[in-house]
């Protein structure tokens, strides 16, 4: 029953049911790149991966005054949709005392993932973790949780995303990758994480891949590669499918999004109709339909 609820949840855009409002995605996707929440979510400041409730009605981004690889520092912002407008963001419930960044809201809306430069069990840290807060009964968020040893090393772990089934994605700079950069998963068996796996070529090479969003259905992921070959400029988003138990050639996801400039940090909107993105400090939005690499209609 709980996976067939599931599908349905998956499968059916949101915002059908009786006396709903129209929500921010419900418009037809821009065909090409635009910016998204100009001047509210995307501002002079450096704005960076952003994600959405299931609805589409709440919004959590990281955002920085600095360059977060050189500063170190980063806040978690969120916003709702009221209205027809994004609601001037506000420092998250968990957020605003350490550097956090790349917010992720589990499938199901009950977890939220992101990193974090803050004490474990009493001891600073400097290097990145994952962390998690679960929703409460009232709607609130709960108190940070460190997703331990099994998935956090010394090294910096950034910009989780979890599928439907609660298997994790993730980039880091751990020692024993490809490069200075890969994506790792540690599938979720039986309520816990088993051991964390590089996902090896052709994802990722001896260059920088990192900001990994995978699908609901854990079929298809994006990921930002650094000056990787076959790309059109600093980083690029590029994309994979899962097929036999092994991951396709990656290829980019066209150059509708991929340009000169640098892109990263890809999102897809919770009805899957289109890529959100950063492009130089900026939050940018794009119809899938528009990138052709990027076939998701079978899986809505």
């Amino acid at each position: 029953m709980l996976k067939f609820a599931l599908a349905i949840m998956l499968a059916v855009p949101y915002g059908c049911g009786p006396g709903h409002d129209s929500g921010p995605f419900e418009d037809p996707a821009p065909p090409s790149p635009e910016v998204f929440g100009e001047g509210v979510l995307s501002t002079d400041a450096f704005e960076w991966r952003i994600t959405f409730t299931p609805d589409g009605r709440t919004a959590f981004f990281g955002r920085s005054e600095g360059f977060f690889p050189i500063t170190r520092q980063a806040t978690i912002m969120t916003s709702r949709y009221v209205d027809g407008q994004w609601t001037e963001p506000e420092v998250a419930s968990f957020s605003g005392e350490y550097p956090d960044l790349d917010p992720f809201v589990s499938p199901d809306g009950q977890t939220l993932y992101f990193s974090s430069i803050r004490p474990v069990d009493g001891e600073e840290r400097t290097d990145l973790d994952l962390w998690l807060v679960r929703r409460q009964r009232d709607g609130s968020w709960g108190e940070p949780k460190n997703m331990g040893s099994r998935v956090n090393s010394d090294s910096d772990e950034l910009y989780s995303s979890v599928d439907a089934r609660g298997n994790l994605y993730f980039a880091s700079d751990r020692a024993g990758g490809l490069g200075g950069w890969d994506i790792y998963r540690a599938q979720r068996r039986h309520g816990s994480y088993g051991q964390v796996e590089n996902l090896g070529a052709p994802v990722n090479t001896a260059g920088w891949e990192f900001n990994p969003t995978i699908t609901p259905d854990g079929r298809t992921l994006l990921f930002t590669g650094l000056d990787r070959p076959g790309g059109a400029g600093i980083g690029d988003i590029w994309t994979t499918s899962l097929k036999h138990h092994r991951w396709s050639e990656p290829v980019g996801v066209g150059d509708a999004v991929n340009t000169a400039s640098d892109e990263y940090h890809p999102t897809l909107s919770p009805s899957l109709d289109r890529l959100v993105f950063i492009r130089d400090g900026d939050i940018y939005q794009v119809s899938i339909e528009a990138l052709p690499p990027l076939d998701l209609v079978r899986h809505r």
